[in-house]
């Protein structure tokens, strides 16, 4: 009789590769939606480091006023959200330019989010003489579609005659 040569694997070789590949993709993937979540947070934190640098670029601008005469240096009035925060969810949500364009703080700044977004921007400012005026730039988004929102605000006050912004960027439950 001849000696048969086995080829290929037995089943508990298999048995074992799929647990092995199984305990892989155990780790691996909520890792990857994580990333896949900070990674959609770069638009929150662009667009709110856009509205602060517009802010200081308006405040140190001169504004006159319908009489012709130069106006206190001040931020924009309050303006927000948009896109309204009840649509926010996990899927991006586009916003109608004429939502933007029919907003003077929106114009002002000369902000406008034209592609589909994640997160709304709302933008609050008080106090119109030189040493009391504050503003506050904020994204709110809702990744994961729970009742939670992140938020990403930046702040920045003037004194005397200089705008004093945050350390940085304030983030309140990033990925959420």
């Amino acid at each position: 009789m001849s000696v048969r040569n086995r080829k290929g694997f037995t089943l508990i070789e298999l048995m074992i590769v799929v647990a092995i590949l199984g305990i892989l993709a155990a780790v691996a993937i909520p890792a990857f939606l994580k990333y896949i979540k900070r990674a959609k947070t770069a638009e929150a934190t662009m667009n709110v480091r856009k509205l602060f640098d517009a802010s200081v670029t308006y405040f140190a601008s001169e504004h006159a006023g319908t009489g012709g005469g130069i106006l206190a240096a001040s931020f924009p009035d309050t303006a927000g959200p948009l896109p309204l925060l009840a649509t926010i969810g996990d899927v991006k949500v586009t916003t109608a330019p004429s939502s933007w364009d029919g907003v003077p703080t929106w114009n002002a700044l000369q902000f406008a989010v034209s592609d589909p977004s994640y997160y709304a921007y709302q933008y609050n400012s008080n106090g119109s003489t030189t040493n009391q005026a504050k503003f506050t730039a904020t994204a709110y988004g809702n990744l994961d579609g729970d009742a939670e929102f992140a938020t990403f605000t930046r702040v920045a006050s003037v004194i005397a005659m200089e705008i004093k912004g945050g350390a940085g960027l304030y983030i309140d439950k990033e990925i959420e």
